[in-house]
């Protein structure tokens, strides 16, 4: 089943110096720091009235997903590319990127998660980025409310900057 939260929750996420390599966390941290700036956000055949924005921060040592209010890390740990994500329900899932699998698609699985009250609540389990090319992906977020699950899709377009 598929549900538009709107500005619910992306994260995100995240990725890509577009024709990834294989999907190993060094190769997949710089792909994600090839994501900084703009991008426009469509669900469900509409745009958003808000845009998705990555930037690098702490030296250049993680990247930074602002989606609304909501805000996600990207970071490498040893041979790892880890996640969190802060959502507004105030829960935040540590998601690990899975090695291996298709070339330009990366996926953050839950490894554990903060604050989550009741495990039976809504939380994010999995998110997975499709790069498109250089100005397109796609991001798809899959959310575990006790035993049923339901994903948002997202299409994000890069904005292009002004002039220099």
């Amino acid at each position: 089943m598929t549900k538009s939260r709107g500005v619910g929750l992306l994260l995100l996420l995240i990725w890509f110096p577009f024709a990834a390599a294989a999907q190993s966390s060094p190769n997949a941290f710089e792909t994600f720091k090839g994501l900084r700036g703009r991008w426009q956000i469509q669900s469900g055949g509409r745009t958003l009235p808000i845009e998705m924005s990555y930037d690098l921060a702490s030296n250049g040592s993680i990247v930074t997903e602002q989606f609304g209010k909501e805000l996600s890390v990207i970071y490498p740990d040893g041979d790892s590319l880890l996640m969190t994500h802060f959502c507004n329900s105030g829960n935040q899932p540590r998601l690990r990127l899975k090695q291996g699998g298709r070339s330009g698609v990366f996926e953050f699985e839950m490894f554990d998660i903060t604050n989550l009250k009741d495990a039976t609540l809504a939380h994010v389990e999995k998110i997975a980025y499709r790069v498109v090319d250089n100005q397109k992906m796609e991001v798809e977020i899959l959310w575990k409310k006790g035993e049923s699950q339901e994903s948002e899709k997202y299409t994000l377009t890069r904005i292009p900057s002004g002039p220099a």
